[in-house]
């Protein structure tokens, strides 16, 4: 196809998605969701209505190592209605060498606050550009009741005991210097977690850094998930003890992101951590992300904000929610992974393999998949010069046909993330029609790079004559022009359908994008999985292009079968505002459509013809 110079083959696009769920490795999601066996009255508890300036606790949180050491903690006094109308935070000055060198740093949420031994509350923000270690606490209370609202009535026992408690309003006159906490300079933010990544080039993480800081991460370059995905580790009654380090991992394997913070506290097999989300503003509900220990390799002093460099372990179990006050976890269940391998063969002929896992769920998927097709491609090929990335793939699915994808990109700059966009699309699709949910198996992917802009621009169309009867075939002739100014040519032939009702049409030429602003593929009326990854299956492909026939007439798709000819009366009623039905109005009807086959440049544009149909 396309006679012609193009400089080089065209590139193989070879992409892959699977994604496993359940593989029966502990509870589901809701046997995981156990009572916590504590509440606001709980002896164990320093009750927030006993909190005054002056107070003197002890903090605990993992400075280096594996080993849990004490801080001081003076409590200067209570803000009503922050963070929320019904919360309160305590605020407190923290004392030690360690806390006077590195202040309130990044992975410290969480540390658990003692007073008399009885536990207060968790470490959870701090004041922006503070130059004292000042931090506030979110109680216990305030961290227990948000599970209790959010468990089943069984399972959330005393909730009498969980209304909000009375603060005492002296306590807030001993903090005039907080009073103003809003003005500039003085705003407090929950205390930001540290995203340890490993095996990443620096420059990989880059594009999608505001994404992850406006979900209150910090990315830190080093730590990271364990170098190969591990079954559960051993369970002793000091793994994920109060003041120890607790790690999230959303990726593992080659590659590796680790969200970190400090065990509140723990109570059987249950774990409250970081007092507050994890993901901001406040949080996502149930989730099941894998949760390790974590070792810290230090806390990096820094004038900005400080932080520990934390390399998780094996998993312990999992985090099944993510509230405002707290994240919880459950110790010995398995969270379900999307297994991801990535073939990428470079432009000098070589061919290397990277495995990885990535958690399921709707937002974040879609981006530790791009993500790791990106670092993939950034481990293996140059990212300065003129290179033609083309990937193809798949998505392996449980009871459903494997969904498939590709994507072609040609740059100065090689595009490894806009590459990544052919995974990310159908598998975002997959995760937020309610139709895939634990039923993503794997996912494939292979990346064929070279060295050349293999792109072109389709500028003329011709055809043999313009007036042909049914049955009869159109013999095309596309003309295009390569990113060196190259002529291409390519003959194309195209058959009119024998119930094709005579009068004008008109002939299409144009890419995948193209013909999906002119004639989109309906997803979201899919009633199934196997429904929907047809559909996904029929999407139009960016790298190809497409001939299609058709004139101005109404229609309409129902289900997955576009519909000619129908009355006016229907028409009408698809297409009100104020009537639900199923169907979708189209202001065309396709005669014909086919794709064409790849040649060695890929080509954008688009071309028509205006067609007479003879009787």
């Amino acid at each position: 196809m396309w006679r012609g110079l193009c400089g080089l083959v065209g590139l193989v696009l070879i992409s892959g998605v699977v994604v496993a769920h359940e593989r029966g490795h502990g509870p589901t999601r809701d046997s995981a969701r156990a009572a916590l066996r504590m509440t606001a009255d709980d002896p164990r508890f320093f009750p927030l209505h006993a909190i005054r300036p002056g107070l003197v606790g002890v903090g605990r949180t993992v400075f280096q190592g594996d080993r849990v050491e004490d801080f001081g903690v003076e409590i200067l006094g209570i803000l009503p209605g922050t963070p929320n109308p019904k919360q309160s935070f305590i605020v407190a000055r923290l004392t030690g060498s360690n806390v006077e060198r590195t202040l309130v740093f990044a992975g410290m949420s969480g540390s658990p606050v003692f007073i008399e031994g009885k536990l207060v509350g968790a470490i959870s923000a701090a004041f922006a550009f503070a130059k004292e270690p000042i931090a506030l606490i979110m109680p216990i209370a305030h961290m227990i009741e948000v599970f209790a609202e959010s468990d089943p009535a069984p399972l959330a026992r005393r909730t009498g005991a969980l209304s909000p408690i009375p603060v005492d309003a002296t306590a807030v006159a001993h903090i005039p210097a907080l009073r103003d906490a809003w003005r500039e300079g003085g705003a407090f933010l929950p205390i930001a977690t540290p995203l340890a990544a490993s095996g990443f080039a620096v420059d990989v993480l880059t594009p999608f850094a505001a994404t992850f800081e406006g979900l209150g991460f910090r990315v830190v370059n080093g730590g990271g998930a364990p170098a190969q995905p591990a079954g559960l580790g051993v369970i002793t009654p000091e793994t994920l003890a109060p003041g120890r380090t607790v790690s999230v991992d959303l990726m593992r394997g080659d590659f590796g992101l680790s969200a970190s913070g400090t065990v509140t506290w723990r109570d059987g097999d249950d774990i409250l951590a970081f007092g507050h989300p994890f993901f901001s503003p406040g949080g996502i509900g149930g989730v099941m992300f894998p949760m390790s220990e974590g070792e810290v390799v230090t806390v990096i002093p820094n004038v900005g904000n400080s932080f520990k460099l934390t390399v998780p372990k094996a998993p312990v179990g999992a985090m099944t929610q993510d509230r405002s006050a707290a994240i919880r976890g459950r110790l010995g269940i398995t969270a379900p992974m999307i297994p991801v391998t990535v073939e990428v063969k470079s432009a000098l002929g070589a061919a290397r393999r990277y495995h990885f896992e990535i958690v399921e769920d709707g937002f974040l998927s879609p981006i530790l998949a791009n993500i790791g097709v990106a670092a993939s491609l950034t481990a293996t090929e140059r990212s300065i010069g003129e290179a033609t990335l083309r990937a193809e793939g798949r998505i392996e699915l449980d009871g459903a046909p494997p969904v498939r994808f590709a994507r072609s990109i040609a740059s100065n700059f090689s595009p490894a993330t806009g590459v990544g966009v052919s995974v990310a699309q159908p598998l975002a699709t997959l995760l937020n029609s309610g139709l895939a949910k634990g039923k993503v198996r794997a996912i494939h992917v292979t990346v064929t790079a070279r060295d050349a802009r293999l792109n072109a621009t389709l500028d003329g169309l011709w055809a043999d004559r313009l007036r042909v009867r049914r049955g009869e075939t159109l013999h095309l002739t596309l003309v295009a022009h390569n990113a060196q100014g190259q002529t291409l040519v390519e003959k194309v032939p195209v058959t009119i359908p024998d119930d094709a009702r005579p009068g004008m049409v008109t002939l299409l030429v144009g890419d995948g994008r193209v013909m999906d602003a002119l004639d989109p593929v309906v997803t979201g009326t899919a009633e199934n999985l196997g429904q929907l990854a047809a559909a996904l299956n029929r999407l139009h492909r960016p790298d190809r292009l497409y001939v299609r026939l058709y004139r101005t007439e109404p229609g309409a798709v129902i289900g997955e079968e576009a519909m000619p000819a129908l009355p006016a009366s229907y028409l009408a009623t698809i297409s009100s505002a104020r009537i639900r039905t199923e169907g979708k109005a189209l202001p065309t009807l396709t005669l014909l459509k086919q794709e064409l086959p790849p040649g060695e440049c890929d080509v954008s544009g688009r071309q028509q013809l205006e067609v007479e149909i003879l009787p």
